[in-house]
């Protein structure tokens, strides 16, 4: 009985190498019209569905594939005499291999398309999931080809005839295919269900399809399996690892962290980032990148050792040499010299690792909670302290302004309570995570006093509102000038007229930035 393989693709990227090989290798191509057509021109002689089933498209193309000839040649089990005589007597080839592609419904979420239903609901396939699915499912038998990257290897396989490996490809093939068919029908899901109430945020459908990028040694603690997913069909990742040890479960979340706080420094002066369990402990800006590390270092300079080390702009030779001169676990910034490179390299655990930076953050953030998952809105825009309503009478020179800005975007991504104070664009004191925020403020203070840092003349910023004036007095006793926050707090007015009675410039802020 001849052997057949079923071509219904909308992706011809290498599609005529591929189909020339098959050819060779003995198979009958059976090709739907559009990619029968396309074949021919490339010299490829092939059979039309219509041909072979007797059945014309109809309905404007909505069915072609969606016939017994097809359905049992993909479906039939081979390890079944009696399904095998079926097929002989109804005259149907079995269908080896199933190469399809859906239509582009995915890809076309972001294109004009998708601003009208109707047009939407045409890229909605039928039967190439139909036809994915049986041959998936009889995946045993049946190599279901969806991607054009999968195109070599099984073009291998089948010259190759080591019929282990070819079982192997076949059902990661199969698990391939069911998890596009699941990315694609819960983007229909959530397109249709966003018409439902297009002026929801949160529509009733949500979620991802992930797919596993990397298996981790451990989670959090070593007696905790972790693994690092991404969304299917996700583009390229925003960062790549050049040299040293596997990243962690911990390691990966520093990185985001760090990610994070340099992304939103990218049109900025050069700037350095340390972080420590996922809090800045030193950062600053500076006129070099090498100035910038070293102020960063200054800020902490007990805590930064063993920390992530973030940079925006590139890494060259003397600030790879003073990253040596001390213990890191991670070096993240957009490039690296060569000669960097070379030296951070030498250092066999750290790792490096080359970044992508980008303005526009995490768009949704997803955490698990008991009984369900908690989805909001990234928290993607840190507002300017010219937004800032100052409700004391003195105001504070552009100097001060310059360093509240600084200490305002640090603040956003440092864990509740928290408490930055800033001066001369170096942050010389945090008070993260802590149960009130008096003692986050207590803390920054006691972090930069520890150090010996002139706090006299500098500036802080509390990512919440003041419960209680206690805080703007313990600042303004250690020196501090100027200080922003959000309002909100019955207090209030307590705490303004404090500021004003101790000479404090305060701000309150046009936003908000929580880290729970």
């Amino acid at each position: 009985m001849k052997k057949a393989a079923l071509i219904s693709v909308s992706d011809r990227t290498a599609l005529p190498g591929f189909a020339a090989k098959l050819q060779q290798l003995g198979y009958l191509l059976l090709c739907t019209s559009g990619s029968l057509a396309f074949l021919k021109e490339q010299g490829l002689e092939a059979q039309s569905i219509e041909q072979y089933t007797g059945q014309p498209e109809i309905l404007d193309g909505r069915v072609k594939t969606l016939h017994p000839k097809i359905h049992a040649g993909l479906l039939a089990r081979r390890d079944k005499p009696e399904h095998m005589r079926e097929l002989e007597e109804h005259g149907i080839y079995p269908i080896e291999l199933a190469v399809i592609n859906l239509y582009p419904f995915l890809k076309n979420l972001e294109s004009e398309a998708a601003s009208d239903p109707q047009r939407m609901v045409e890229l909605i396939d039928v039967g190439g999931p139909a036809m994915i699915r049986a041959a998936a499912k009889n995946g045993g038998s049946v190599y279901v080809v969806t991607d054009p990257a999968d195109y070599p290897k099984v073009a291998e396989a089948l010259e190759q005839r080591d019929s282990e490996a070819q079982l192997r490809l076949r059902r990661a093939l199969a698990v391939k295919a069911f998890t596009l068919m699941a990315a694609d029908n819960l983007a229909v899901a959530k397109y249709f269900s966003a018409k439902l109430e297009e002026h929801e945020d949160f529509p009733p459908v949500s979620g991802e399809v992930l797919v596993r990028a990397d298996t981790l040694r451990y989670g959090e603690n070593p007696h905790q399996s972790a693994a690092l997913y991404r969304e299917f069909n996700a583009g390229p990742s925003p960062w790549s690892q050049l040299s040293g040890k596997e990243l962690s479960y911990n390691n990966l979340l520093d990185l985001d962290a760090v990610y994070r706080v340099i992304s939103s420094f990218q049109q900025s002066k050069p700037f350095c980032a340390i972080i420590k369990h996922l809090n800045p402990c030193g950062a600053a800006l500076a006129e070099t990148v090498l100035g910038a590390l070293e102020a960063a270092k200054l800020g902490d300079p007990r805590s930064h050792f063993g920390g992530i080390i973030g940079f925006n702009r590139p890494v060259d030779r003397a600030v790879a040499e003073n990253i040596r001169e001390d213990f890191a676990e991670l070096v993240v910034a957009p490039d690296f010299s060569a000669e960097a490179l070379d030296l951070l390299r030498k250092n066999k655990n750290l790792r490096i690792i080359k970044v992508m930076l980008s303005e526009s953050g995490h768009s949704m953030e997803l955490r698990s909670v008991a009984g369900g998952t908690l989805c909001q809105a990234g928290d993607q825009r840190i507002s300017s302290v010219e937004e800032a309503q100052l409700v004391t009478s003195r105001g504070a020179s552009p100097a001060e302004l310059s360093d509240l800005q600084f200490a305002w975007n640090i603040c956003a991504h440092v864990k509740s309570n928290a408490i930055v104070i800033v001066r001369e664009h170096m942050v010389i004191g945090v008070g993260a995570g802590q149960m009130s925020r008096i003692d986050s403020v207590e803390l920054a203070i006691s972090k930069a006093q520890t150090h010996g840092h002139q706090i006299r003349g500098g500036v802080a910023a509390s990512d919440a509102f003041f419960p209680f004036p206690d805080s703007i007095e313990r600042l303004a006793a250690a020196g501090v000038r100027v200080v922003i926050a959000t309002s909100g707090s019955k207090r209030d007015a307590e705490s303004i007229r404090v500021a004003e009675q101790l000479g404090i410039s305060l701000y309150f802020s046009a936003d908000r930035h929580f880290r729970h």
